[in-house]
């Protein structure tokens, strides 16, 4: 008997720890009901698709590149962690890297970010948040690596690797990167497409897909304007590979 209840304590004191450690964050909203469908998001939950745009317009990043790399990432899912290594008995183990959140960004590249922005009290389970470090990350990567914001591709392999990792080019080796690449090129193609007809901003804005104007070249993205047209019936890749 004595030993039952120690074992329900210790249960209990797991679960208190854990909210303490993850953070209580009471206002958590579900993921959208169609998270391929960027007039959905909109539709379902116009604060994030808000901050998604206040975000793009702060970093001079493509609006469907910040929400492809959070669905890629975390499915729109506030609180998600990587998978745990295995554990003992009832205690499971630790997750294998420090992601968290929307973006999914580890403990030391948050920190970064926060002290970079001077913004102490950001969370990645906060979408506002999360989509700023997203286009925070962008912006360094164009700076650091020469991307052209109009890259989804390259920008999620940085992402994920780090601006050392990309460089090293050890992605090349690794086929289910790549593909989670591409498939973060192709989402953000497909919401930039979706998005005319839903936003008239991003309307007028222009598109990252290819158009019959030049894309801007690295390090040049700012020096082109990109004037409001319509999508091309036809999807191209970006960077012509």
């Amino acid at each position: 008997m004595m030993l039952r209840v120690s074992i329900i304590g210790i249960v209990a004191a797991s679960a208190v720890a854990g909210v303490f450690y993850t953070g209580w964050n009471p206002r958590v909203e579900a993921p959208p009901s169609n998270q391929r469908d960027a007039c959905n998001i909109m539709r379902e939950r116009p604060e994030w698709y808000s901050a998604a745009r206040e975000a793009a317009e702060k970093w001079d990043v493509p609006t469907p590149t910040l929400l492809a790399i959070i669905w890629r990432e975390s499915n729109f899912r506030a609180r998600v962690r990587p998978p745990r290594r295995d554990g003992w008995w009832i205690f499971p183990g630790k997750p294998i890297s420090t992601a968290y959140g929307f973006s999914q960004a580890l403990d030391g590249t948050w920190d970064w970010y926060r002290e970079d922005v001077g913004a102490a009290r950001a969370r990645r389970d906060n979408f506002a948040d999360a989509v700023d470090f997203v286009g925070w990350y962008m912006d360094k990567s164009q700076n650091k690596l020469g991307f052209s914001a109009f890259d989804p591709r390259n920008h999620y392999l940085a992402y994920h690797q780090g601006h050392g990792g990309y460089r090293s080019g050890r992605w090349k080796r690794n086929a289910s990167l790549k593909k989670a690449a591409g498939q973060v090129e192709k989402m953000a193609q497909r919401y930039d497409g979706r998005l005319f007809d839903c936003d008239i901003a991003h309307f007028r804005a222009g598109t990252v897909k290819q158009s019959p104007l030049p894309i801007a070249r690295p390090g040049t993205m700012r020096k082109i304007p990109v004037p409001a047209r319509k999508p091309m019936r036809k999807v191209a890749k970006l960077t012509g590979r």
